[in-house]
Protein backbone atom coordinates (compact mmCIF):
# COMPACT_ATOMS: atom_id res chain seq x y z
CA UNK A 1 0.00 0.00 0.00
CA UNK A 2 1.10 3.35 -1.08
CA UNK A 3 0.79 5.89 1.60
CA UNK A 4 2.50 8.69 0.28
CA UNK A 5 0.39 8.70 -2.86
CA UNK A 6 -3.22 8.66 -0.13
CA UNK A 7 -1.50 11.70 1.98
CA UNK A 8 -0.94 13.57 -1.21
CA UNK A 9 -4.21 12.79 -2.40
CA UNK A 10 -5.46 13.86 1.30
CA UNK A 11 -3.49 16.87 0.97
CA UNK A 12 -5.17 17.80 -2.65
CA UNK A 13 -8.89 17.62 -1.05
CA UNK A 14 -8.11 19.46 1.91
CA UNK A 15 -6.84 22.27 -0.59
CA UNK A 16 -10.05 22.35 -2.71
CA UNK A 17 -12.01 23.11 0.79
CA UNK A 18 -9.87 25.68 2.46
CA UNK A 19 -12.23 28.43 2.99
CA UNK A 20 -10.39 32.15 2.34
CA UNK A 21 -12.11 35.22 4.78
CA UNK A 22 -11.91 38.22 4.22
CA UNK A 23 -10.06 39.73 7.12
CA UNK A 24 -10.76 43.52 5.67
CA UNK A 25 -14.09 43.14 5.39
CA UNK A 26 -14.71 40.99 8.57
CA UNK A 27 -13.14 43.86 10.62
CA UNK A 28 -15.17 46.10 9.14
CA UNK A 29 -18.77 44.24 10.05
CA UNK A 30 -16.93 43.50 13.47
CA UNK A 31 -16.11 47.75 13.82
CA UNK A 32 -19.74 48.87 12.74
CA UNK A 33 -21.52 46.06 15.04
CA UNK A 34 -19.17 47.77 17.77
CA UNK A 35 -20.29 51.30 16.72
CA UNK A 36 -24.29 50.17 16.32
CA UNK A 37 -23.93 48.87 20.18
CA UNK A 38 -22.36 51.51 21.25
CA UNK A 39 -25.18 53.98 20.17
CA UNK A 40 -27.33 51.80 21.51
CA UNK A 41 -25.95 51.93 24.78
CA UNK A 42 -25.48 56.08 24.78
CA UNK A 43 -28.58 56.60 24.18
CA UNK A 44 -30.03 54.24 26.85
CA UNK A 45 -27.91 55.85 29.09
CA UNK A 46 -29.03 59.52 27.63
CA UNK A 47 -32.77 58.60 28.61
CA UNK A 48 -31.94 57.03 31.96
CA UNK A 49 -29.93 59.74 33.16
CA UNK A 50 -32.02 62.74 31.58
CA UNK A 51 -35.10 61.26 32.71
CA UNK A 52 -33.83 61.69 36.66
CA UNK A 53 -32.60 64.94 36.06
CA UNK A 54 -35.87 65.89 34.75
CA UNK A 55 -37.87 64.76 37.19
CA UNK A 56 -35.87 66.64 40.19
CA UNK A 57 -37.93 70.00 39.64
CA UNK A 58 -40.59 67.83 38.59
CA UNK A 59 -41.14 66.55 41.91
CA UNK A 60 -39.95 69.69 43.68
CA UNK A 61 -43.34 71.20 42.04
CA UNK A 62 -45.54 68.12 42.44
CA UNK A 63 -44.33 68.40 46.31
CA UNK A 64 -44.86 71.48 46.81
CA UNK A 65 -48.12 71.95 45.12
CA UNK A 66 -49.86 69.44 46.98
CA UNK A 67 -48.27 69.82 50.20
CA UNK A 68 -46.29 66.55 50.32
CA UNK A 69 -44.87 65.19 53.77
CA UNK A 70 -41.44 65.03 53.95
CA UNK A 71 -40.88 61.37 52.75
CA UNK A 72 -41.64 62.50 49.32
CA UNK A 73 -38.73 64.17 48.82
CA UNK A 74 -36.26 61.23 49.72
CA UNK A 75 -36.97 60.38 45.90
CA UNK A 76 -34.77 63.57 44.99
CA UNK A 77 -31.38 61.81 46.28
CA UNK A 78 -32.42 58.74 43.98
CA UNK A 79 -32.57 60.34 41.43
CA UNK A 80 -29.28 62.15 41.75
CA UNK A 81 -27.99 58.72 42.15
CA UNK A 82 -28.95 57.20 38.94
CA UNK A 83 -27.84 60.33 37.13
CA UNK A 84 -24.17 60.40 39.00
CA UNK A 85 -23.87 56.52 38.45
CA UNK A 86 -24.47 56.34 34.86
CA UNK A 87 -22.06 59.63 34.59
CA UNK A 88 -19.47 57.94 36.03
CA UNK A 89 -20.01 54.53 34.68
CA UNK A 90 -19.57 56.20 31.29
CA UNK A 91 -16.60 57.84 32.69
CA UNK A 92 -15.09 55.01 34.00
CA UNK A 93 -15.84 52.77 31.00
CA UNK A 94 -15.65 54.86 27.96
CA UNK A 95 -17.38 54.08 24.56
CA UNK A 96 -14.99 55.81 21.84
CA UNK A 97 -15.30 55.02 18.71
CA UNK A 98 -11.60 53.15 17.66
CA UNK A 99 -10.03 54.36 15.24
CA UNK A 100 -10.10 52.62 11.40
CA UNK A 101 -7.27 50.67 10.74
CA UNK A 102 -6.54 47.96 14.02
CA UNK A 103 -6.48 44.43 13.51
CA UNK A 104 -9.53 42.61 13.69
CA UNK A 105 -8.89 41.18 17.31
CA UNK A 106 -8.48 44.19 18.80
CA UNK A 107 -12.20 45.65 17.67
CA UNK A 108 -12.99 41.69 18.89
CA UNK A 109 -11.59 42.36 22.27
CA UNK A 110 -12.88 45.41 22.94
CA UNK A 111 -16.44 44.98 21.61
CA UNK A 112 -16.16 41.71 24.16
CA UNK A 113 -15.19 43.89 26.92
CA UNK A 114 -17.94 46.27 26.24
CA UNK A 115 -20.63 43.65 26.27
CA UNK A 116 -19.28 41.98 29.39
CA UNK A 117 -19.38 45.70 31.00
CA UNK A 118 -23.18 45.48 29.93
CA UNK A 119 -23.80 42.72 31.07
CA UNK A 120 -22.51 42.88 34.41
CA UNK A 121 -24.97 46.74 34.99
CA UNK A 122 -27.66 44.81 34.04
CA UNK A 123 -27.32 41.94 36.10
CA UNK A 124 -26.80 44.39 39.08
CA UNK A 125 -29.38 46.57 37.82
CA UNK A 126 -31.18 45.57 41.45
CA UNK A 127 -28.76 47.28 43.32
CA UNK A 128 -27.60 50.06 41.55
CA UNK A 129 -31.33 51.28 39.78
CA UNK A 130 -34.15 49.84 40.98
CA UNK A 131 -33.78 49.28 45.00
CA UNK A 132 -32.65 53.44 45.18
CA UNK A 133 -35.34 54.18 43.58
CA UNK A 134 -38.26 52.16 45.33
CA UNK A 135 -37.11 52.24 48.76
CA UNK A 136 -37.87 56.26 49.20
CA UNK A 137 -40.97 55.07 47.57
CA UNK A 138 -42.21 52.65 50.51
CA UNK A 139 -41.02 55.10 53.02
CA UNK A 140 -43.21 57.52 51.54
CA UNK A 141 -46.15 55.16 51.07
CA UNK A 142 -45.59 54.10 55.11
CA UNK A 143 -45.80 57.59 55.87
CA UNK A 144 -48.71 58.21 54.23
CA UNK A 145 -50.79 55.78 55.51
CA UNK A 146 -49.42 55.66 59.26
CA UNK A 147 -50.94 59.37 58.67
CA UNK A 148 -54.51 57.75 57.56
CA UNK A 149 -54.73 54.75 59.85
CA UNK A 150 -51.87 55.46 62.44
CA UNK A 151 -49.54 52.98 63.78
CA UNK A 152 -51.53 49.92 63.61
CA UNK A 153 -53.20 50.11 60.11
CA UNK A 154 -50.57 51.71 58.48
CA UNK A 155 -48.97 48.36 56.99
CA UNK A 156 -52.26 47.36 55.22
CA UNK A 157 -52.95 50.48 54.06
CA UNK A 158 -49.70 50.62 52.50
CA UNK A 159 -49.67 47.10 51.48
CA UNK A 160 -51.48 47.72 48.03
CA UNK A 161 -49.49 50.71 46.57
CA UNK A 162 -46.79 49.02 47.68
CA UNK A 163 -47.28 45.78 45.94
CA UNK A 164 -48.33 47.43 42.91
CA UNK A 165 -44.30 48.83 42.81
CA UNK A 166 -42.97 45.44 43.69
CA UNK A 167 -44.82 43.32 40.67
CA UNK A 168 -43.49 47.08 38.55
CA UNK A 169 -39.93 46.70 39.11
CA UNK A 170 -40.31 42.48 39.52
CA UNK A 171 -41.17 42.80 35.69
CA UNK A 172 -38.49 45.26 35.09
CA UNK A 173 -36.18 43.49 36.29
CA UNK A 174 -36.87 40.36 34.52
CA UNK A 175 -36.61 42.04 31.20
CA UNK A 176 -33.21 43.48 31.97
CA UNK A 177 -32.38 39.55 32.75
CA UNK A 178 -33.95 38.33 29.46
CA UNK A 179 -32.07 41.05 27.42
CA UNK A 180 -29.03 39.51 29.21
CA UNK A 181 -30.30 35.84 28.13
CA UNK A 182 -31.23 36.80 24.51
CA UNK A 183 -29.32 39.26 23.27
CA UNK A 184 -25.96 39.85 24.78
CA UNK A 185 -25.11 36.11 26.09
CA UNK A 186 -25.35 35.23 22.80
CA UNK A 187 -22.90 38.38 21.62
CA UNK A 188 -20.57 37.84 24.10
CA UNK A 189 -20.09 34.35 23.17
CA UNK A 190 -19.70 35.25 19.38
CA UNK A 191 -16.98 37.31 20.41
CA UNK A 192 -15.43 35.12 22.59
CA UNK A 193 -15.47 32.91 19.61
CA UNK A 194 -14.23 35.31 17.39
CA UNK A 195 -11.20 36.16 19.83
CA UNK A 196 -10.30 32.65 20.55
CA UNK A 197 -9.65 31.74 16.74
CA UNK A 198 -7.80 34.77 16.22
CA UNK A 199 -5.86 34.18 19.14
CA UNK A 200 -5.45 30.69 17.97
CA UNK A 201 -4.43 31.56 14.51
CA UNK A 202 -1.99 34.38 15.84
CA UNK A 203 -0.18 30.75 17.56
CA UNK A 204 -0.46 29.01 14.83
CA UNK A 205 1.35 31.64 12.61
CA UNK A 206 3.97 32.36 15.36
Amino acid sequence: MNLDKYQQAWKAELAKTQVTIDVDALSKEVQQSQQNFQSMIFWRDVREAGTSLVLIPIWLVMGFAMSQPWTWYLSIPAFVWVAAFIVVDRQRHPQRPSAPGEPLGFYAKESLAQVEHQIWLLRNVLWWYLLPLGIPILIYFLQVAWQMAGVWGCIPVAAIPSCIVFVVYRQIYRLNQTAVRDVLEPRRLDLLKLASSLDGETNSED
